[in-house]
């Protein structure tokens, strides 16, 4: 094993041997966290609304007037309005789109309720909800974690193409600090598996949580799959409020990157990716996830046109930090290990450090676009594998990284 140190600061260790949204904590209902009813419609909204975007010839979000009747024409018995700004929304569990702050690459969408004014903004990736002042920004906790405990919870998929939000919640008292997946069978030759449409912290429902696509091309007889989603939870670490977001769009046949980075002063506890869309009808999919440096995180992406002749998507990158002097991950990687055409391949990172422990988990697949990311789970001997399948093509270079840290 070898450990150097790169030129920002963050250690890494090698083997010689690889957002639906989430609501801000101020978007708590009275007496819950998690999905209330504001924050349920404007996530329907928002799922329309990244659809009419994957499907339109400029790769733009049309204007507030024609979303609002696209969004309208697709929920039905959703109320949706628009107005030019936070002030013109008056009608109470209404969603408006906004004419202000909406353009090409972004959406801004409100809804006023008896709990206040949640505003979803593309860009920022959570719904908020307004003050007078705006939303608070919380510098969040450094830690380190303590009373660590790893979460599992297990779900059924079974249909083609059925896509799935899949959640799972760390007991009172702890916060999730990363988070993983696994799934009882491989992808078959024609690529058919679960895949994860995203990867991230949950944080007013204080879980992890990853949608998952069960992908068929051929709709024949799929085979039913059992997919386990994990969450390491701690005691004593929580990343700040707002969370930084970075999106970009895919038009089918690109290749896009986007880097989310902390505040000045602030360090990553985690990273994650949100909004990627495919099934067999095409759409946008994720090609790597991972730190680079102490203070960003780093996600790629391309798209593809399938079975509907559409493709292309948003892709965003999400990166959780703390307040802090100096890094606090420690990264350990694999070394590279090929995918070949219609096939699966794995790669496993050795484990942490003395003194240090795992909590989060990313991968790369290198510059290929070749492959579909299949997941990566942590493991209870203190690595992580990351799982991917070669579906356009061979690909030579999957890599796992595991996050390490010291913990109590």
């Amino acid at each position: 094993m070898i450990v150097r140190r790169n030129p920002l600061g963050l250690v890494l260790v090698a083997a010689l041997l690889i957002g639906a949204l989430a609501c801000a904590p101020g978007a708590l209902s009275r007496g819950g966290a998690g999905h209330n009813s504001p924050t349920k419609k404007l996530e329907d909204a928002f799922k329309v609304a990244l659809y009419v975007r994957s499907v339109s010839d400029d790769g733009c979000y049309p204007p507030a007037p024609q979303l609002a009747k696209a969004i309208s024409r697709r929920k039905k018995g959703l109320r949706v309005l628009v107005a030019s700004g936070p002030g013109g929304v008056h009608r109470f569990d209404t969603v408006y789109v906004l004419r202000h702050g909406s353009t090409c690459n972004h959406v801004m969408m409100a809804l006023r309720s008896s709990s206040g004014l949640y505003i979803l903004n593309s860009a920022q990736g959570t719904i908020r909800v307004q003050g007078r002042r705006g939303p608070r920004v919380v510098p969040g906790k450094p830690g380190p974690p303590r009373s660590l405990r790893l979460v599992q919870k297990t779900f059924r998929m079974s249909a083609p193409d059925q896509l799935t939000r899949l959640e799972v919640f760390c007991p009172g008292g702890r916060y999730p600090i990363g988070g993983g997946m696994l799934v009882n069978v491989p992808p078959g030759p024609d690529g058919e598996g679960v895949y994860p449409h995203s990867y991230e912290r949950l944080g007013a429902q204080l879980g992890f949580h990853i949608s998952e696509v069960l992908y068929d091309p051929s709709h024949e007889s799929t085979t039913a799959r059992q997919v386990t989603v994990q969450s390491v939870c701690a005691r004593g670490q929580i990343p700040q409020n707002p969370t930084p977001h970075k999106t970009v769009f895919i038009q089918p046949g690109q290749t896009r990157s986007a880097i989310a980075r902390c505040p000045n002063g602030q360090v990553l506890i985690m990273g994650g990716f949100q909004r990627t869309d495919f099934a067999s009808d095409g759409g946008d999919y994720v090609t790597e996830s991972h730190a680079v440096g102490p203070n960003a995180w780093k996600v790629t992406g391309s798209a593809f046109i399938g079975s509907g002749m559409t493709g292309g998507g948003e892709l965003t990158a999400v990166a959780y930090c703390v307040k802090h002097r100096g890094p606090i991950l420690t990264e350990v990687s694999s070394m590279p290990v090929p995918v070949p055409a219609t096939a699966s391949a794995s790669a496993t990172t050795p484990s942490c450090p003395s003194g240090l422990t795992l909590t989060s988990v990313g991968f790369s697949l290198g510059d290929s676009r070749n492959a579909f990311y299949s997941g990566s789970s942590i493991n209870k001997d203190g690595t992580t594998t990351a799982n991917a399948f070669g579906y356009f093509g061979a690909a030579d270079n999957l890599t796992a990284f595991g996050y390490c840290q010291r913990t109590k």
